[in-house]
C-alpha cells in the first residue's frame, strides 16, 4: 500500500516558513526595545519617520515596527 504524503510534506515546511518569519520578527522586536531612544532616533529618521523627534521609546519602538 502506498501512501501519498507529498502534499504533507509540502504543508509542513509551508508551517515552518511561516515560523521562520514570525521568529525573525519577534528577534527584530526584541534587537529594537534593546536600543537606546537616541539610537532608535538615529533608525527613525533613517527610515524617514515624520515627528520622529518629539516621540518617547515606545511610540519610536511602535512607528518602527509599523514602517
Amino acid at each position: 500500500m502506498a501512501v501519498d504524503i507529498t502534499g504533507f510534506n509540502r504543508m509542513r515546511r509551508e508551517q515552518a516558513k511561516i515560523e521562520a518569519v514570525k521568529q525573525e520578527a519577534t528577534n527584530e522586536t526584541k534587537a529594537l526595545e534593546a536600543l537606546t531612544h537616541n539610537e532608535l532616533t538615529a533608525l527613525a529618521k533613517e527610515k524617514g519617520i515624520e515627528g520622529y523627534n518629539k516621540m518617547k521609546k515606545q511610540e519610536l519602538l511602535e512607528a518602527l515596527k509599523e514602517g
